[in-house]
């Protein structure tokens, strides 16, 4: 499991700046729309950003949990960044906590996951 997830990560982070960097006004593909009163682009965030901190739990050390968290947090960081330098896209403080939400809940998912 190890292999595969240190084969699968930097595909993962690969994906997660290629999804964020590209253009999605002309090509068809309609995320306008809301869940529970959310936007979906904010799902869509949390989402993306949930396996991160699996695949950090998978492929070092488990007892290094707060230096995964803060990389995980410099990731979200970097990730919305990119918005505000890319002409069509745009920054957002609550994509950026969408970031957040997700790799919170990727670590919890783990976590719980790991104790059953």
């Amino acid at each position: 499991m190890k292999k595969l997830a240190k084969f699968l990560f930097p595909l993962y982070i690969s994906t997660v700046i290629f999804l964020l960097v590209m253009k999605t006004s002309n090509s068809g593909i309609d995320i306008d729309f809301t869940i529970l009163g959310i936007d979906s682009d904010h799902w869509i965030h949390a989402i993306m950003l949930s396996p991160f901190m699996v695949f950090c739990q998978l492929i070092f050390d488990r007892k290094k949990f707060l230096i995964y968290l803060f990389f995980g947090i410099a990731f979200c960081s970097f990730c919305e960044t990119l918005h505000y330098f890319i002409p069509y896209r745009t920054f957002s403080i609550l994509d950026f906590y969408a970031n957040l939400t997700g790799l919170f809940l990727g670590s919890l998912s783990f976590l719980f996951a790991k104790q059953k």
